[in-house]
């Protein structure tokens, strides 16, 4: 690798216009950053790791990494209803002969450049991590603010709970096919920018912060959702003690599903992972609140006391489906 790692974080890693948060002491540089946290307040930490091959395609290109691993770890503190501070990088770099000098400094201009600017966005700044060789790897830790007594988790689900999601379902899943040259025949049919629309809904999902800082106002549980949502809705249910119906007619489909039967489409939205929407729980009382200030949100069933999770069709038949979600270990 050319230059020292020392060189390699100044040039791309200490970029003078990124967010500079007055509650940060010292930050890249030394062995250790440090922090002074607002008083009055608990902090949220959440870390992932993405590699290349398992969590984005190997011809992704830097931009998108950058923006997904730390889109990633955002969305988990809008799960919890916090307030973004501050995020520390660990990257692994290949030695490759891919990897020369120029090819090694233009991506990490991409990458540095993406992952900036979605910092800016979110006011949430570098303060340090490490970089090392082997494969291409990427771990962000981020950490937020959460007021005492006020967070989103997956245990407060009650009975009768309205469960709802901030956005679309589907489209990321139908990305990674696409990128990945599968099921080429399920998506003839798609236009060239519906098939653009759908990568780019795998490679830049959107963090809900503010919808998380919303719901933790009014909300009983939440997750995000990354690995679909069938699989992470079970979470809710399992540390909440309840079960659930879902209508299956209610699941907002992304318009990339529309190639798709409809049961297909269905599995899709709810097997398919890499959304990044949040699924909440909450009191009709409640949503009906949350509703006219979200009107795009979507109640798509309700919590109930039977512990199991039920798929009912338009009819009232339930419906039987096999996948449940994306399991590293499954």
């Amino acid at each position: 690798m050319a230059g020292s790692e020392f060189q390699l974080i100044q040039s791309y890693f200490s970029d003078p216009e990124q967010v500079e948060r007055s509650d940060l002491i010292l930050g890249i540089g030394d062995d250790c950053a440090i922090v002074s946290p607002k008083e009055q307040t608990h902090l949220a930490f959440s870390i992932d790791t993405l590699n290349s091959g398992v969590h984005f395609p190997h011809n992704t290109s830097a931009q998108a990494i950058a923006y997904k691993a730390l889109a990633a770890n955002l969305s988990d503190l809008a799960a919890m209803g916090a307030e973004p501070a501050w995020f520390t990088l660990s990257l692994t770099l290949p030695g490759d002969d891919k990897w020369d000098d120029e090819f090694r400094e233009q991506w990490l201009k991409q990458f540095s450049q993406s992952l900036f600017s979605l910092a800016g966005e979110h006011n949430i700044q570098l303060i340090g991590g490490d970089t090392t060789r082997g494969s291409l790897s990427v771990t962000i830790q981020v950490c937020g603010y959460l007021e005492q007594g006020k967070s989103l988790k997956r245990s407060g689900a009650q009975v009768d709970d309205i469960i709802a999601v901030t956005g679309e379902l589907g489209a990321a899943s139908v990305g990674l096919d696409i990128v990945l040259g599968k099921k080429s025949a399920q998506y003839k049919s798609l236009s060239d920018d519906a098939k653009q629309q759908a990568v780019h809904a795998l490679n830049y999902p959107q963090a809900r912060i503010k919808e998380g800082l919303y719901l933790k106002e009014v909300a009983h549980s939440a997750l995000d959702l990354s690995d679909g949502l069938l699989s992470d809705l079970g979470h809710i249910l399992k540390a909440s003690d309840v079960g659930a119906e879902l209508q299956l007619e209610q699941l907002p489909l992304a318009s990339a599903l529309s190639c798709l039967d409809k049961q297909q489409a269905w599995e899709k939205a709810m097997t398919g992972g890499d959304d990044y929407e949040l699924c909440f729980t909450l009191s009709e009382k409640a949503w009906l609140k949350t509703k006219q200030q979200f009107p795009h949100f979507v109640a798509i069933g309700k919590i109930t006391a039977e512990k199991d999770l039920r798929l009912l069709e338009a009819d009232g038949q339930e419906y039987k489906i096999n996948a449940k979600g994306y399991d590293h270990f499954g």
